[in-house]
């Protein structure tokens, strides 16, 4: 695992007129939006799946300011509301797909069949970008954070995702549940017992967490938490560590950060950018408040150039050299 301290990572580091500029963009984007998820606010639809169906959205602005949609794959568990401040930014100026992978509350899964390993979620979007006509030469930006950024990068090790620009915001390298507990005690535990633990398991995962806003996120995804899909989903993926398959993932890959926090390492990503051979990586710092919008603002402005164009010309002073001698 990688433990330099962010201190002395220079990847993590930015100027105060670069800070300054990044507040100003995520000042610049704000603006009034309705709730995406509410009903009848955007289309809401199933498509089909291995042993069962998960849930898109999928929003369309009457004049868009982009050249080509965005494909947003929540992370772990996170309900739509945890990314409003991503929708405030994207509202009215660039069409949207959502993608919620099989782990949520809102999938319809066959429960003795279905698998909630990585494999199988990768697969999911795979067949998603498919039935929603976005394979083949359409361009478009992939975008998504955390646990569901993981399972775009197993993706691509599949060879079950190829896409013209594929953005991974904070990805996490391993699940962050007790390996101990997944290993020796979940196998055997009912899920009444797990649902009666719940307080334990907010403890766990939020345990001395000081941002307000990342907090109440974790305990809006903790309420609404299925257990048996999280119990055989945290069972089949804790052995899935991207520090030891990060060099096989060819495909050029934008690694963006700017926040720190409990659940999110800031230190991790920089190091994950530098083991993919294509890795590159944008520092934004902002707090942690921010995270959701920056998500937004880094999409849009994606989502305004083609892929034959790269970085946004506003993002490029953001891109941090890698070294890679070490690797």
């Amino acid at each position: 695992m990688y433990t330099t301290e962010p201190s002395v990572i220079p990847e993590l580091s930015i100027t105060p007129e670069q800070e300054d500029l990044v507040q100003e963009m995520l000042e610049g984007v704000k603006q009034e939006s309705p709730k995406y998820w509410a009903p009848g606010m955007t289309d809401s639809f199933y498509i089909p799946v291995d042993d069962g169906e998960i849930r898109v959205f999928h929003w369309v602005p009457e004049k868009p300011v982009s050249k080509r949609p965005v494909v947003f794959i929540p992370g772990w568990g996170v309900v739509p509301s945890g990314y409003d401040d991503l929708f405030e930014v994207l509202y009215n100026r660039t069409e949207c797909f959502y993608i919620e992978t099989r782990e949520k509350g809102s999938s319809r899964l066959n429960r003795k069949k279905a698998s909630l390993d990585m494999h199988q979620k990768a697969r999911d979007i795979g067949d998603a970008l498919i039935q929603l006509d976005l394979k083949g030469e359409r361009d478009f930006v992939l975008m998504a954070p955390c646990w569901g950024a993981a399972i775009l990068l197993q993706g691509l090790l599949d060879g079950v995702i190829t896409v013209p620009t594929i953005i991974t915001v904070d990805p996490m390298h391993t699940l962050w549940f007790p390996k101990w507990f997944l290993k020796y005690v979940g196998p055997w535990i009912p899920d009444f017992v797990i649902t009666m633990l719940k307080p334990l398991f907010r403890h766990a995962l939020l345990g001395d967490m000081e941002e307000p806003v990342q907090k109440q996120r974790a305990l809006d995804l903790l309420k609404e938490a299925i257990i048996w899909k999280w119990k055989r989903s945290a069972i089949q993926v804790m052995n899935f560590e991207l520090f030891d398959m990060a060099q096989d993932i060819k495909e050029e890959v934008f690694v963006v950060n700017g926040t720190n926090d409990k659940v999110h390492n800031q230190q991790d990503y920089p190091e994950i950018a530098r083991r993919m051979p294509n890795g590159r990586f944008l520092y934004l710092k902002t707090g942690e408040e921010n995270r959701e919008r920056l998500m937004g603002l880094v999409a849009l402005e994606f989502s305004k150039v083609s892929h034959r164009d790269g970085i946004p010309p506003v993002l490029r002073q953001f891109e941090k050299q890698i070294d890679r001698t070490s690797t």
